[in-house]
Parts: structure tokens; sequence; C-alpha cells
């Protein structure tokens, strides 16, 4: 399904990045199951999907709330949050298979954690298999300090070129799509991270009567699309 399927859902493209402030909750997950979310309404998001998730920390909410209604959902962070991603999937009754080394994934049904150093690790088709690439990349709340904008913003694009290169290959699907939810803990943080996120994507807010209590807990969740090099 063509991105333009999700434009009605949206506000119109942001151009300066002075004009968005937010305030994140935990009602992103709910927000994510909704039955009227658009990212499922549009087509954007099927039962074929794959989903990455940047900095979950050691939290399986988000992947809780989408599992069951994509193919497989890819949580994804630094190493040593592995082992409570683990307890915290197992503890909500998604049992999970050990792996039997560190360089393999867990895995608990359509849901995995796989290991990623923004920093460190170069992104590969390897992080989507069984899938060459994502349909959709998420984060939550990822960007708090300066430190962390320029590699992000990084790892954002990095993933979102599998399926530029996907389908340069010949492969089919629509463009990866990137959605951030943040806190607003520092202006300038922000603005560093959105004006660094412009220059690499298309920038949408997705219209606030579409998030109905995270509209009123002031959340805000921004929608990119990878700009093109040519």
């Amino acid at each position: 399904m063509p991105f333009e399927d999700l434009l009605p859902f949206l506000e119109e493209e942001i151009e300066d990045a002075d004009e968005v402030l937010w305030k994140v909750t935990p009602l992103f997950a709910e927000w994510l199951s909704s039955p009227t979310n658009p990212l499922f309404t549009s087509g954007i998001l099927t039962s074929s999907s794959t989903v990455l998730e940047l900095g979950c920390g050691i939290s399986p909410l988000n992947a809780f709330a989408m599992a069951q209604r994509i193919s497989h959902y890819v949580l994804s962070d630094q190493d040593y949050v592995q082992k409570l991603v683990a307890q915290n999937l197992s503890a909500n009754s998604m049992p999970v298979r050990k792996p039997k080394s560190k360089a393999k994934p867990l895995q608990t049904g359509d849901v995995l954690f796989r290991p990623l150093d923004w920093e460190q690790d170069e992104v590969t088709p390897s992080l989507a298999a069984p899938a060459a690439s994502f349909d959709l990349v998420l984060a939550t709340d990822c960007v708090f300090n300066y430190a962390l904008v320029e590699p992000f913003v990084q790892t954002c694009v990095d993933v979102c070129a599998l399926r530029r290169r996907e389908v340069d290959d010949g492969g089919d699907g629509a463009a990866c799509l990137c959605v951030i939810a943040q806190q607003l803990r520092n202006d300038e943080v922000f603005r560093l991270w959105l004006s660094a996120f412009m220059d690499k994507f298309n920038v949408w807010r997705v219209k606030g009567e579409l998030l109905g209590a995270l509209e009123r807990d002031g959340f805000v969740v921004h929608v990119g699309v990878l700009r093109d090099t040519t």
C-alpha cells in the first residue's frame, strides 16, 4: 500500500523544526493496538508486515500491542538488556526460546529481540530476517540528550535504506516508514533531533484527533519517509 494512503491521517508536512513540542506517555502501545490505528486502516501495516523497534529497553509493550496483527516484530537495543527482555516476555505468557549463543536472537512466536547498538553495529538485512527489510521502524522516547541525536537518526536512515535497496534490486514493497514518539525533556534536544531528522526524511505529524487519549496527554507522533538521495 503506498504511503499516500496514509496522508489523510497526517497534518501538513513539517518545514520548521521550531514548530512542534510534545509529551509522551505509555498510552502509545494502546494507540498502536487500536482497531482504528491509521497505520493499519490505511493499509501501511498488514498481517504480512515486519516492524522494527529501536531502543526498546526492557519493555516489550509495543510488541505485545502489535504482534498479533503483523508477521514479525523485532525488538532491538543494546545487548545488555536482552536477558531482561526475555524475562518480561516470559512473564507475559510469551515463552522464550533461549539462543545457544549471544549472536542468535531471542525469539517468541512473532516477536524477536536482536542486539543493535546505534554507534557500533552495522544495519544489515539479517536484522529483518526472515524478511529482507522492514515495513516500519518505530521508536518511543529514544532521544533525550544531544549525544543520541546523530546515531539515532543515522540508524533510522540505515534501516529505511534496507527497503530502498531491496526495491532497487527488484523486490516489492512500499517505502519503510519511520514512526517516532517522544517526551519533551529539553526543547533544544528536540529541535536538534527534528532538524537532523528533517535533513534525511520528509516529516509529518499524525493529526491530534486520531490520537485519542494520547492527544489529551500531550502525545505527538511523527512519521518520516526517507528522502531521495538522487
